[in-house]
């Protein structure tokens, strides 16, 4: 497993905003902070040593809140963004999607260039205001060989208005339309 998979596979609950047969269950506008604890770090190249200096990094992190903003709150898709990990170069199929209200639970396996695997699973609670998931990402070798687990328990927390101290990621770039038409020259 390296480390951006497994950093692709934490963005997920940054996105997390569950469809429900109401509408999406929207996380609110607002400062929001993330707690990660490793459970589990086996395999190769997972020493006790890596789990503590990955486990400090995450700790530093979770100091750390970020702006929500409306714009943003407006257009996170929890469903939509597993469906997009294809698309972007992820090569996951869904065993299980189940993020239908404020639940989810979702098992997919995600084919690596290297012709290994990854198979991930996220079981947790999705509200406005709160996410509290745990993630686990099994990864294989081309072979079938098991190279290593990571399991992490992960809860989002909105604690209120942004503040100034706040990080506010940009707003993704539009859609870019049809190039412009050069009008003909005249003869």
């Amino acid at each position: 497993m390296t480390l951006r998979t497994t950093a692709a596979l934490l963005a997920l609950p940054l996105l997390a905003a569950a469809c429900s047969p109401s509408g999406p269950v929207k996380r609110q506008a607002g400062s929001w902070s993330q707690k990660i604890e490793i459970l589990k770090l086996e395999g190769r190249g997972a020493t006790p040593e890596t789990k503590t200096q990955m486990q400090k990094m995450f700790d530093t992190m979770a100091t750390t809140s970020v702006c929500l903003t409306p714009a943003a709150a407006s257009k996170e898709d929890f469903g939509k963004a597993m469906e997009q990990m294809a698309s972007r170069g992820q090569n996951c199929s869904f065993e299980k999607k189940d993020v239908s209200g404020a639940t989810i639970h979702v098992a997919a396996t995600c084919k690596q260039p290297t012709g290994g695997m990854v198979k991930m699973t996220i079981d947790g609670s999705n509200s406005a205001t709160k996410q509290d998931m745990t993630m686990q990402t099994v990864g294989y070798a081309a072979g079938g060989a098991k190279e290593g687990t990571m399991q992490m328990h992960i809860t989002s927390t909105r604690s209120g208005e942004c503040k100034p101290g706040d990080i506010t990621p940009p707003d993704a770039p539009a859609a870019a339309g049809p190039a412009p038409v050069a009008p003909a020259a005249k003869p």
